[in-house]
């Protein structure tokens, strides 16, 4: 999956590429390798999914009953025909869904809500809503709790009946897709409301997770205003309990990647020390999505923070999850070869949509590693390419 993102956009060679790794009739390989090879084509037609979604249905079909390669094949589609709204292909993911099982279904899941992205279909979401509550399967429950969020991404207020209902559900899955939920809602927006619910669901949902989410959805709501990010979330930042510090940074992370800002920078600071593995793991990539494209000219302390993603990756006492972070750190904080930042905003002020998808399911890593791959769509090139009047 990884030569997904190294390709993305390369649309003319992408078969010529994975061509390796792609199923073929009669060849038996590693379900792995298929699958992520089919994902790999889904994130190099990110956006551009005409002329793939076809190839990748046929896969999808063909991969009969290994779950690995439905999997992905379900992702792929998912990116190739985000916002798509097609309903054929929604009704061949709802299949997928309906077979019940665990690894293919999660994938279907998110899939449907990408291809659905911000329609805010009702019926669709009321069918995904009742198998959710149907099934036993909790990677299902959070891939349909994940993909309905997606569905009412910029919705704002048409969202509010099944946030309601997500919100009180007993299933702690579907709470944590309701927080998702309102933090895309309400996307950019800065909502009062969205942001008093979040803050209330932060500090007194008795599960982890959905605490976790509800913090995170926080950095979504205002990261046209990120200056008030570290701010709302330094109380939080300091709590006794690890997922909320976890979430703290990812909020910050979110809500001022590529800004540089030193308010930002201060509060990941001494998470990056925490003693719990998975808070330094997020401060140490909310440091880098911060930090993006910012030299050391532009802020000195740059050069502190790329040595410190450098010891913690050499060091032999880090455990496997903080090493994990500074390694995908280092990464963010170079990405494109220091020629691409993260833009959840157009040039001309708007909500980028892919960007701020691709950061969104970029933070469901937590449970299924290959979603980091979803990062490559929040980037943005930088470089100036000079041309002349030919256009040479």
């Amino acid at each position: 999956a990884g030569l997904g993102v190294i390709h993305k956009g390369h649309l003319k060679k992408a078969l010529n590429v994975l061509d390796p790794y792609l199923p073929k009739p009669g060849v038996t390989a590693s379900p792995y390798s298929e699958g992520g090879s089919l994902y790999a084509l889904g994130i190099i037609h990110a956006n551009h999914g005409e002329g793939i979604t076809s190839y990748l249905l046929n896969a999808l079909q063909e991969a009969g009953s290994k779950e690995v390669v439905q999997h992905g094949a379900c992702l792929g589609i998912g990116v190739s025909a985000m916002a798509s709204g097609n309903k054929e292909i929604f009704n061949v993911l709802q299949t997928v869904l309906y077979d019940d099982s665990a690894v293919a279904g999660e994938a279907a899941g998110l899939a449907m809500g990408l291809v659905m992205l911000g329609s805010g279909a009702s019926q669709d979401c009321a069918e995904m809503f009742r198998f959710a509550k149907n099934t036993e399967h909790e990677k299902i429950i959070r891939g349909i709790a994940m993909g309905l969020a997606l569905i009412f991404y910029g919705r704002e207020e048409e969202a509010d009946t099944y946030i309601e209902e997500m919100k009180k559900a007993e299933d702690s899955i579907l709470r944590y897709g309701g927080m998702y939920m309102i933090g895309l809602a309400y996307c950019g927006t800065g909502n009062n409301n969205a942001i008093r619910s979040l803050l209330h669901v932060a500090v007194s949902d008795v599960s982890d997770d959905v605490r976790r989410a509800a913090v995170i959805s926080l950095g979504l709501i205002l990261f046209r205003q990120p200056a008030q990010v570290p701010k709302l979330v330094s109380l939080l930042a300091e709590s006794y309990n690890p997922h909320v510090r976890c979430g703290a940074a990812y909020a910050v992370g979110i809500a001022c990647a590529g800004t540089g800002m030193k308010e930002a920078v201060e509060l990941l600071e001494p998470l990056s020390k925490d003693h719990t593995d998975f808070v330094r793991q997020a401060a140490l990539i909310s440091l880098a999505l911060v930090l993006v494209q910012i030299s050391e000219a532009q802020y000195p302390k740059v050069k502190d923070i790329r040595q410190l993603f450098k010891e913690r990756t050499e060091d032999k006492h880090e455990t496997i999850m903080c090493k994990f972070g500074a390694i995908v750190a280092a990464g963010i904080i170079d990405a494109g070869g220091r020629n691409c930042t993260i833009g959840l905003r157009s040039r001309s002020g708007h909500n980028n949509m892919t960007a701020i998808v691709g950061i969104t399911v970029f933070s469901q890593f937590w449970y299924w590693y290959p979603l980091i791959h979803f990062l490559s769509l929040a980037f943005t090139p930088t470089a100036i390419i000079g041309i002349n009047k030919q256009l040479k």
